[in-house]
């Protein structure tokens, strides 16, 4: 599909679909979501080009007592006095990251884990996710291979909490999870003592186990796993198909 480009019309009108993103360069992510939309300016189906706008919400404060905001969708923090300053001159509450290209897919294929059965999911050394599955009507075979994958979450009741509707795979999520596993690195899955969202660990935090966790959904600083651990949603569910990486 062709859609509005914000590097060619940075007035038009922000598109509100179905999709999936991830910020280019993160050292934590936010895959567990409580909407399957994102809302920006895109170049067309997929790409890494996408203008994704801000999703902040009140974050506590920073250690010099002002207050900050946590952005969702950028993985950073708002409320510096350039912040403010930048808030001031356009009335519009953005992080430093807002204008950052984001990859994404828009109309991601959703895959229901209840309707199948003998599911593996793998990385191929092209990138690409290689999900295969029997179908439990008829047994047929699921094939698809995909830069990034949603997981429905109403079918793994208990796996998350009841507010996350969908787990989105992305290319760094899966990258950073099999470079883990194959560093054999300690994995498990840290869940946020503030509003229980899991952890993800990308990027160099994913070959340095640690007890420290930022959450990528509410922005909280101070989770710490009982031992010095990767973090990844991908673990937890691993519970619930037959091979996952």
């Amino acid at each position: 599909m062709q859609a509005d480009s914000c590097a060619d019309a940075p007035l038009a009108t922000s598109l509100t679909l179905p999709g999936i993103c991830w910020p280019l360069q993160a050292s934590t992510g936010h895959l567990a979501v409580t909407t399957p939309h994102i809302t920006g300016h895109f170049r067309a189906g997929a790409g890494t080009d996408a203008i994704v706008l801000c999703d902040l919400l009140p974050a506590g404060k920073f250690r010099n007592g002002a207050a900050r905001h946590w952005c969702r969708t950028h993985q950073c923090y708002w409320g510096t006095q350039a912040d403010l300053a930048g808030w001031q001159a356009t009335r519009q509450m953005r992080c430093r990251q807002h204008a950052s290209p984001m990859g994404y897919v828009l109309y991601p294929a959703l895959f229901d884990p209840s309707q199948f059965h003998a599911t593996t999911l793998r990385l191929g050394p092209d990138g690409l996710l290689q999900l295969r599955a029997r179908a439990d009507d008829g047994g047929a075979l699921l094939a698809r291979d995909a830069a990034a994958l949603a997981i429905d979450c109403r079918a793994l009741p208990g796996l998350f909490p009841a507010d996350i509707v969908q787990l989105n795979i992305t290319p760094p999520a899966a990258q950073a999870f099999a470079a883990a596993l194959q560093a054999g690195a300690p994995l498990d899955c840290s869940d946020c003592a503030r509003c229980g969202h899991p952890h993800l660990d990308l990027d160099s935090f994913a070959l340095a186990p640690h007890r420290r966790h930022s959450c990528g959904h509410c922005g909280h600083d101070a989770s710490h796993s009982a031992t010095p651990i990767v973090s990844s949603p991908l673990w937890r569910l691993r519970l619930r198909i037959t091979q996952c990486f």
